[in-house]
């Protein structure tokens, strides 16, 4: 479980600083950045919790990531596939496809965790 928690802090890590980076500067900074530092106080939680409650809060954090990238993901392949033509379509498609893998891949680790204990 400690290679899963250390991986879950440091996506949250980089989901965190990624989002404030990318908006740093923008007043519309707080609301748009707001769902990515959720998420990333929540992964972060669940690694700090995860050696007293079991390996739940793992995946509860990972399968809350997953559905957020899937609402992504879902509207970005609709853009590329039937929407105006734009650049960065695809790099986002495959991006978002690559974030809901390993979401899919961490939610599952920790289930089989839980499972185990």
């Amino acid at each position: 479980m400690t290679a899963l928690r250390l991986f879950t802090l440091a996506i949250a890590l980089l989901l965190a600083g990624s989002e404030t980076a990318r908006w740093w500067g923008d007043p519309r900074m707080v609301p748009l950045a707001f769902d990515e530092w959720l998420l990333a106080v929540l992964l972060g939680w669940a690694a700090w919790a995860a050696p007293q409650r079991g390996a739940w809060p793992l995946a509860l954090g990972w399968a809350l990531v997953s559905g957020w990238v899937l609402a992504l993901f879902v509207p970005t392949l609709d853009h590329l596939l039937f929407g105006e033509p734009k650049a960065s379509a695809a790099f986002y498609a495959i991006t978002l496809g690559a974030m809901q893998a390993v979401a899919l891949g961490a939610t599952l680790a920790a289930l089989h965790m839980a499972r185990l204990r």
